[in-house]
């Protein structure tokens, strides 16, 4: 091999070397940033919840959440986002009911948490089904019942905003039409 050639191996090492090194900083970079974050694993939807002995078995809302990181998480809130830009509304939603989970939640790794709200309320008052769909729509078109989105809520400050499913839409659109078909909103009495 001549000298030239030496050369230009010798370069192109050095500059596959440089390459290797700047590909392992960015590597090991973006892991260290990405560790400490909370991944969680968002949805919620319409259940029915079978058990044995019942003859009417129970509609729930239930929001499921799983971590997914490595990072243990701590959910303190769970809540509703519907609407978009200036009509956009947030709510929390409590919870408290026997056999399910209550905020706040520790979640290790792979663990989840299943959150439940009865459709209808044993006792007195408006049943959830009627009362939330009335508070959503508020003023506006019933149509913003479409965007409405799950918002979980960690200690760290971290915040998971999901769609909710089409079975729990349909769910709430279904008991807006049910209980408010002769009442017009705010905006459609002009």
């Amino acid at each position: 091999m001549d000298p030239t050639t030496l050369q230009l191996w010798s370069v192109i090492g050095t500059w596959v070397a440089g390459i290797g090194t700047v590909g392992a900083v960015i590597t090991s970079l973006w892991f260290a940033l990405h560790q400490n974050t909370i991944k969680l694993q968002v949805s919620a939807g319409h259940r029915i919840l079978v058990s044995p002995g019942s003859k009417e078995p129970p509609d729930y809302c239930f929001i499921r959440v799983v971590n997914v990181g490595l990072r243990p998480a701590r959910v303190t809130h769970v809540g509703w986002q519907v609407g978009r830009w200036r009509n956009k509304k947030h709510m929390l939603q409590t919870f408290g009911y026997p056999g399910f989970n209550d905020v706040p939640k520790a979640l290790h790794e792979g663990e989840e948490a299943s959150f439940m709200v009865p459709f209808v309320r044993s006792g007195g008052g408006e049943d959830w089904v009627v009362r939330f769909p009335k508070y959503i729509v508020g003023e506006n078109s019933p149509k913003i019942i479409k965007t409405l989105k799950v918002s979980v809520h960690t200690s760290v400050g971290q915040s998971f905003k999901r769609k909710v499913e089409r079975s729990l839409i349909e769910k709430l659109e279904e008991s807006y039409r049910a209980n408010n078909e002769n009442q017009p909103t705010q905006k459609e009495r002009g």
